[in-house]
């Protein structure tokens, strides 16, 4: 057998052909393209030294320059004094010139990735978290690298005559879409200067809201000593909304410079008071107060441990949430939320802690004497670390995460929720090899189709996971057009899943082997039984992949298969290029 070239013998990241861990009921996997050589290291593809059997062809052992151009994705002009760095083994960097040129020499033959930084930038590897994959060889054309300028949000806060308002909490949200779901992001807050001004820079393009909090000028600012503020500004969100269902978005490209100015009116101010349980004896309570448009409110909540007493002055009205929290034992939290709307002084508002919402966990399996993976390799028991992970993802603007932990003693370990906050939540488990979820329920509720409600006050139930080995196996091959060097990224859907879960592997096919390659392109392990729809794109950033009405875009294009237990399957796919479809 010829020993095997230069350009193929390189490590690529990989799940071994045993190894399919990829999670249910969604499983994404980017497609390598070409034949498995080498185990899984790292996200990517990271070029290594050829063995010394290659080094005898001189084609593979010569040395190349690498050269190209630093530009601004938006002007097209040439940026100077930008790192550019060769993901190589070394690893080099450069600085580009006065007309933005770079250029690396003693390059072996091959493939390397670059990425580019500048201050007051972002690069293709920040926007899409990839490099700029090239083709090292005595052909190679000159790299054009981009980097897209910073885009910022300023403005002022003012009163409605234009008295500009210093010390008023700005927040901004971005909605991104993170693992293939909408998420509302806690970019920054800041606060206003004595001019009202406020600034948000270093910003990607995207969709933003601002918002201004509530303000009440305290007495130890301006306001004679015990004399006790009477009125105040209520918060908003842009332009003049009073929650962010309501609220115009503030879209932003690369570059784009935008104002944003808020214009409070005065209206009077009022006073809570009450009383806290259910703490321990002098043991110290947490106390926020929330608005509608910023969320957490720069003010200050006087408390007595003596009595339970608190006081908040100085709230204009509007609707808020009293946020309460403390400890009975170092592993016990107790916490209270209580939601009160504001028209005039209200007292005697009784806050009750109460144990955080924990919900437990079981999780048992079904295993198959004649599953396809009913034995790990070179052992003779299943795979001996956790089973799975957990966490719950929160539906809606205001909404926070969870995450399962194992708790009690090594052999006996148990998975829980702790400190869930109440309200609406999607589940997603990620099972380890060789398993997939046959099943997930909270009491009467499939877990895998809705959404999980945890409501305060309510008894919570045990969260039951069932996991089985027999799981199907997908294979098969995508059409790609010579000159694609990205990753290729394979999505199996269920449809008889709404919720959905997702693993991604990323690899990149050089063009020249995937045109060589024989075989399957991709692979997908330990799948649910059921029906599936197979897509293949040619990028997955920005796109909501678990959302139905999104996927529905691209349905025509994508593989529909049923899958049995222990079946290998394999499918032909069409690459989607996801840019042009949603335009």
């Amino acid at each position: 057998m010829s020993p095997i070239p230069t350009h193929l013998a390189r490590k690529v990241s990989t799940i071994p052909p045993w190894d399919f861990r990829c999670a249910w009921p969604v499983l994404v996997a980017s497609c390598c393209l070409w034949p498995v050589v080498a185990p899984a290291q790292s996200t990517g593809t990271v070029p290594v030294n050829p063995p010394s059997s290659t080094l005898s062809n001189p084609i593979h052992a010569e040395k190349f320059t690498v050269t190209g151009t630093v530009v601004d994705a938006v002007s097209g002009d040439p940026i100077r004094k930008a790192l550019v760095q060769l993901n190589n083994v070394p690893r080099r960097t450069a600085f580009t010139d006065n007309s933005g040129l770079f250029q690396f020499e003693g390059v072996l033959f091959g493939r390397v990735s670059l990425t580019v930084q500048k201050p007051g930038y972002f690069s293709e590897q920040d926007m899409s978290r990839t490099g700029v994959q090239v083709e090292v060889r005595a052909d190679s054309a000159p790299v054009v690298l981009k980097l897209f300028p910073e885009a910022v949000i300023y403005g002022k806060v003012a009163t409605t005559d234009g008295t500009p308002l210093e010390h008023v909490t700005v927040t901004l949200t971005h909605v991104a879409v993170r693992d293939g779901q909408r998420r509302w992001e806690n970019q920054a807050s800041t606060g206003t200067d004595d001019d009202g001004n406020f600034r948000f820079a270093n910003l990607q393009s995207g969709t933003y809201y601002v918002g201004a909090g509530s303000y009440t000028e305290q007495p130890e600012n301006l306001l004679p000593v015990d004399e006790v503020p009477t009125t105040g500004y209520r918060g908003m969100y842009y332009p003049a909304a009073i929650d962010r269902a309501s609220a115009s978005p503030v879209q932003l490209s690369a570059g784009q410079q935008s104002e944003v100015n808020f214009s409070l009116s005065e209206v009077p101010v009022y006073r809570v008071s009450g009383i806290v349980t259910g703490y321990a004896p002098n043991q110290g309570v947490g106390l926020q107060v929330l608005d509608q448009s910023v969320g957490l409110l720069p003010i200050g909540v006087e408390f007595s441990a003596e009595n339970g007493r608190f006081d908040v002055r100085g709230l204009p009205a509007g609707n808020y949430v009293l946020k309460a929290f403390s400890q009975l034992a170092p592993n016990q939290s107790v916490r209270a939320e209580v939601h009160f709307g504001l028209s005039q002084d209200l007292h005697n508002l009784h806050v009750q802690l109460a144990p955080a919402i924990s919900v437990p966990v079981t999780v048992s399996t079904e295993a198959q004497p004649s599953a396809r993976h009913a034995r790990g390799p070179n052992s003779n028991s299943f795979f001996a670390g956790p089973l799975t992970s957990m966490r719950l993802i929160g539906s809606g603007p205001a909404a926070t995460d969870a995450f399962a932990s194992f708790e009690g003693q090594p052999g006996q370990q148990n998975l829980v929720f702790r400190n869930v906050d109440p309200g609406r939540y999607s589940v997603r488990i990620d099972p380890n090899w060789p398993w997939y979820v046959a099943s997930a329920e909270y009491g009467p509720t499939n877990v895998l189709t809705d959404d999980l409600v945890i409501t305060a006050g309510a008894p919570t139930q045990e969260l039951h996971v069932t996991l089985r080995n027999d799981g199907a196996e997908l294979s098969g091959t995508v059409n790609v057009p010579d000159g694609i060097m990205d990753p290729v990224t394979i999505i199996a859907v269920p449809q008889a899943a709404a919720n959905t879960s997702s693993r991604i592997t990323s690899f990149v096919p050089p063009p020249e082997r995937r045109r060589a390659a024989k075989g399957d392109d991709f692979g997908l392990g330990m799948l649910a039984p059921g029906e599936y729809l197979v897509f293949a794109f040619d990028h997955i950033d920005g796109l909501e992949y678990f959302n139905p009405e999104v996927l529905q875009t691209y349905s025509s294009r994508a593989a529909h298969i049923t899958l049995s237990p222990n079946q290998h399957a394999k499918v032909a796919l069409e690459l989607i290029h996801t840019e042009e479809d949603t335009k």
